[in-house]
């Protein structure tokens, strides 16, 4: 003990900056100073994480986001209820990861798909961990074991921290919004090991204990977000027998109950959520990559070796999305796998070899080893992401930053060196964010990077077409089918295009192959469905809803469009049940408000059919058809005045929308307005000449004010467009007997 305090007293000895007065207290000068500083330096990493991920916020959502996010029905909490929180938690896609899908859920209930309010809390976690970071850095260099060697350990707590936050090849984990998974993952992890060490130094037996109890918490939080956090139990056992025990299984032994506490909670949670994930089937879900499990073990060894090159030089020209990785087929195919797998050998090597004389070294290899074995070994997950080396490369920071502090003499040089560093990182993130910047430039920059890969191609097409650049989209989906014959989702994608040019024969083979190769493609059993309604084909169309809704009884999509189906049958309940579906899983749907609105009406539902009108314009203002509809069905509830209203709303956002002007002419005709009526049809007229409804009411309205010779030209009109206008027949022949002097009252 005499040994641990001499080194606690010279390790703080190092850290007075100045010798206090005779009169001074130093305990009262200390705490405001080290306070002040702190505040300082945890205010320079979150200002330069802003600065770096500034131009982010409006970085749209891509990838992985949309199934995850944008398409999950289960995250749109509209009131925080127990239900809601349980819905988000486990019928999410990712429902092994129920943290990170509430926080989802919290983020929709207050900004709903407003991406700046994600990206804020993203970078708001990023800061965390990298505070969390340098508590764990300065915590792990003051403790008795290291602190002797270590005088300078809260600058070099810093610049660990600084480096790894504004290090370029974070910028998957932080700008990509799913990812929050990894990033909450490793900041819950990093609080549980720091929680642990604070524990271990800790004298107080109470606040010890509540120190592990948060530990086993936090543990518990870091699994709920990603089962990468299943290695923290291995890690903390780790850190204890490296930094506590001195490599000592003998003195480890004395520590048993705290360890074997933690174990008894962290590992059987682990094991849980690792067999709700993919984890589990990893074996039969080779059958969907292209790749073996020999292959993507052989191929991992040089992946890690790109993951160290990249936190080494991480220039944005290196970085990106999605990697056309070349397979390992053997040892020697390519000969880099060997030389790779030498390499991590002799790493694995080292470690052991450092672990006597250079603990903290030894201790750093093996973290950043260990906390890729997860995702970069048998489990068939894509061969590699930039977002995996979040964790692991913790703390190969602080190793660049401690053997800098020891062999770059002076310390300025040093502190020169390393804030050239982080200005260097910190332009070359700011850079690279830019490219997340709109969906086409990420898309364009993977397919420059992976040309012969048809996934890029595919996503940049898909990001093309949202912009209107057709001609472009289909030339990238084609790619993708050169590269890629059997690429369902390009086949869909491809059909979406030539659907939207008109070419329907077109476009329903290319849906009908990609229902060929993945026959529970519930989207192009819709999007196909939508193509036979337009040619008139309305049995086949249903009969394709109702398989898209069996594969995915949640597509909102699929419920309208059946439900319009319905409607042009006249089977207006059946539309109903559908429109009311769609709303459930979507209710901000602003076409099934306002479809539903028209069936409710057909049926004589006048209340219901305004309350959809009403709820359409809610979410969508400037909808001139919903403000023509409401006023209709207000004008059949007697409500003249509001109707005259909503009808002049519709013009005044859409002058030219005939329909309006013919309703308004009948809603003026019966006040008595004769002009203004007159004026509203030939109005709609000049719009639309076929009008045969605006003829007849405006030969009605100019027979009335004795005009029989422009009447008859009226009803004449409506006959020559609807032939079997049995009414306007009538008034014509009326019109005509009364211009030779007949007489007989005109029908309306």
């Amino acid at each position: 003990m005499g040994i641990v305090t001499k080194k606690r007293r010279r390790a703080t000895r190092g850290l007075n900056l100045s010798k206090p007065s005779k009169t001074d207290s130093p305990t009262r000068l200390a705490g405001p100073f080290v306070l002040i500083r702190e505040v300082l330096i945890l205010s320079c990493l979150a200002i330069f994480v802003f600065l770096a991920y500034s131009n982010t916020i409006s970085s749209p959502f891509v990838f992985d986001d949309v199934p995850n996010i944008q398409k999950n029905t289960n995250i749109r909490l509209t009131k925080i209820t127990l239900a809601g929180i349980t819905r988000a938690c486990l019928e999410s896609p990712s429902s092994n990861r129920p943290l990170a899908n509430i926080s989802f859920a919290l983020n929709y209930y207050f900004n709903h798909y407003n991406v700046a309010g994600y990206h804020l809390v993203n970078i708001l976690i990023h800061i965390i961990t990298g505070i969390l970071l340098y508590l764990f850095a300065k915590t792990t260099l003051s403790i008795p074991s290291l602190s002797s060697r270590y005088e300078s350990y809260r600058t070099i707590a810093f610049f660990t921290a600084l480096i790894w936050l504004v290090h370029p090849i974070q910028t998957q984990s932080v700008t990509y919004i799913v990812q929050r998974m990894n990033c909450m993952a490793a900041m819950f992890y990093l609080s549980s090991i720091l929680l642990y060490v604070k524990a271990r130094i800790a004298e107080d037996k109470r606040k010890k204990w509540l120190l592990f109890a948060g530990c086993i918490v936090a543990g518990i939080l870091a699994l709920g977000s990603k089962e990468i956090a299943a290695t923290l139990p291995l890690f903390i056992l780790l850190y204890e027998w490296y930094f506590f025990q001195s490599l000592s299984w003998r003195r480890l032994k004395r520590q048993f109950l705290r360890i074997i506490g933690i174990f008894i909670v962290l590992v059987p949670v682990a094991i849980i959520f690792l067999k709700t994930s993919s984890s589990r089937r990893a074996l039969s879900l080779y059958h969907t990559q292209d790749f073996t499990m020999t292959q993507r073990v052989l191929t991992e060894f040089r992946v890690v070796i790109h993951y160290i090159s990249l936190l080494i030089f991480p220039h944005p020209s290196r970085l990106n999305l999605d990697y056309d990785f070349p397979l390992s087929y053997s040892l020697f195919d390519p000969i880099t796998t060997l030389l790779s797998i030498g390499c991590i050998i002799g790493l694995i090597g080292l470690a052991f070899y450092l672990a006597k004389r250079e603990r903290l070294l030894s201790f750093c290899i093996l973290w950043f080893l260990g906390n890729l074995v997860i995702e970069s070994s048998v489990i068939p997950l894509a061969l590699i992401f930039e977002h995996r080396s979040y964790l692991p490369s913790m703390l190969v920071s602080l190793t660049v930053v401690t053997l800098a502090y020891r062999y770059i003499k002076p310390k300025w040089l040093t502190v020169s060196i390393l804030g050239t560093v982080v200005i260097f990182c910190s332009i070359w993130t700011y850079e690279r964010n830019r490219v997340w910047g709109d969906e086409v430039t990420l898309w364009r920059d993977c397919v420059g990077k992976s040309p012969k890969k048809a996934r890029p191609h595919n996503n940049l097409g898909n990001a093309l077409e949202t912009q209107g650049r057709l001609e472009e989209a289909i030339r990238h989906y084609l790619e993708a089918l050169r590269i890629k014959p059997d690429y369902a989702d390009a086949h869909y994608n491809l059909g979406n295009a030539l659907a939207s040019q008109g070419k329907f024969k077109e476009a329903a083979r290319h849906y009908l192959e990609a229902l060929r190769i993945k026959p529970d493609y519930a989207d192009a059993h819709n999007n196909l469905a939508n193509v036979l309604a337009s040619q008139g084909r309305r049995k086949e169309a249903i009969r394709h809803y109702l398989e898209a809704l069996r594969i995915k009884p949640d597509l909102p999509k699929a419920h309208y469009n059946l439900a319009n189906a319905l409607a042009g049958q006249g089977k207006f309940k059946e539309a109903t049940r559908h429109y009311l579906e769609a709303l459930r899983i979507k209710p901000d749907y602003t076409e099934a408000h306002y479809n539903l609105g028209i069936v409710l009406a057909k049926q004589g539902k006048l209340k219901g059919a305004t309350r959809h009108y009403l709820e359409a314009l809610r979410i969508k203002p400037d909808y001139a058809d919903a403000h023509n509809n409401l006023a209709n069905a207000l004008k059949r509830q007697g409500r003249l005045k509001e109707a005259i209203r909503h009808y002049l709303e519709a013009l005044r956002i859409k002058p030219d929308l005939p329909e309006a002007h013919y309703n308004l002419g009948n809603a003026l005709a019966s006040q008595g307005k004769l002009k203004g009526a007159t004026r509203h049809y030939l109005e709609a007229l000049r719009i639309k000449p076929d009008y045969a409804n605006v003829h007849f009411n405006l030969g009605n309205v100019l027979a009335g004010q004795g005009d029989l010779e422009e009447a008859a030209k009226h009803y004449s009109q409506a006959l020559r467009i609807n032939p079997n206008f049995s009414k306007a027949h009538e008034n014509l022949e009326r019109c005509l007997r009364l211009m030779h002097k007949s007489s007989g009252p005109l029908q309306d």
